[in-house]
């Protein structure tokens, strides 16, 4: 969170609002963790501590104003409204896979992929953003064989990008289609 000097010429009359500075602080930070492009957003606050403006990072490195100055009921309605537009629910695997009855629910830990490829990842992140939005059909399950070690975890075949947006997302679960 940044702190600003000067102090904006909109500034409303004081607002005493039932939302605290940590809270938006961390609805942010929760925002950062589930919306994974490379902009974060970070909050900058007024010298009197009412008027908060809603910023991001943008890919060239230079900080860019998201919002106006706002009280802080605004900025959580924001926030709120952002997170619904952008972020993914990692409990919600209905939102982003086809699940049938032929499919395991397996622990993430379970898994290990057999590569890892960049564009890759940030083509799954886009098309499960998609699936989850339903923009797109729903993704097929990862695709799995038990690790030939007899360790009890399973090689990744086919969605080896789909793991690791998964990973980056906070899915604890991932549907599976086992191969034997």
């Amino acid at each position: 969170m940044k702190k600003i000097k000067s102090n904006p010429s909109n500034q409303p009359g004081i607002v005493k609002s039932s939302i605290s500075i940590g809270h938006l602080l961390k609805q942010v930070d929760e925002i950062n963790r589930q919306y994974h492009d490379f902009n974060k957003l970070h909050l900058s606050v007024d010298d009197f501590g009412q008027c908060i403006q809603i910023n991001y990072m943008n890919d060239d490195g230079i900080d860019t104003q998201l919002t106006s100055w706002l009280d802080m009921g605004q900025v959580g309605t924001f926030l709120q409204n952002y997170q619904r537009m952008f972020c993914l629910d990692p409990n919600r695997l209905d939102r982003f896979f086809d699940i049938t009855e032929a499919t395991a629910i397996l622990p993430i830990c379970w898994l290990r992929p057999t590569r890892k490829r960049v564009k890759g990842i940030s083509n799954a992140f886009i098309y499960m953003r998609q699936a989850y939005q339903r923009v797109i059909p729903r993704r097929k399950p990862i695709s799995a064989r038990p690790n030939k070690e007899g360790n009890g975890l399973f090689d990744i075949i086919d969605g080896n990008s789909t793991y690791f947006v998964a990973k980056q997302i906070g899915m604890k679960t991932v549907p599976v289609e086992l191969n034997r």
